[in-house]
């Protein structure tokens, strides 16, 4: 089991840089991570740059309440969080008819699941204590 929760662990912080590096890299418009779509980093390219800017915001502050306070419920919530994204980013590339970098969804689920598993698993520990 400690095992497990080691990699969990290990997952998780590398979902949380991989995030961070990634939100940052869209916000200042590199390439690294997603393709540069026209339609994307158009004219809609703020609104994009925005979401990843709160996003990045929202992980901090997460992982520093989870931190401070002890409290992996909050990992769980995020991670639940950014699986929701998915489709919210589905629905905002429908209305404004444009294609949107598969990384993206990629990026999200991953993130996602290990938020959720890791913050679910440090919940369920943390009851039991």
């Amino acid at each position: 089991m400690n095992f497990l929760q080691l990699l969990l662990q290990i997952n998780f912080n590398a979902a949380v840089i991989l995030l961070l590096i990634s939100g940052a890299a869209t916000i200042f418009g590199n390439t690294l991570f997603f393709e540069d779509s026209s339609d994307l980093y158009g004219p809609l390219a703020n609104n994009m740059r925005l979401m990843m800017f709160y996003l990045c915001l929202i992980q901090i502050a997460a992982y520093s309440f989870y931190k401070l306070s002890n409290s992996p419920e909050a990992l769980a919530a995020l991670g639940v969080f950014l699986l929701l994204l998915i489709g919210s980013l589905e629905f905002y590339c429908s209305i404004n008819q444009i294609e949107i970098d598969e990384n993206y969804r990629q990026l999200f689920i991953y993130s996602g699941l290990s938020h959720l598993l890791y913050g679910g698993c440090a919940a369920m520990r943390h009851q039991q204590n």
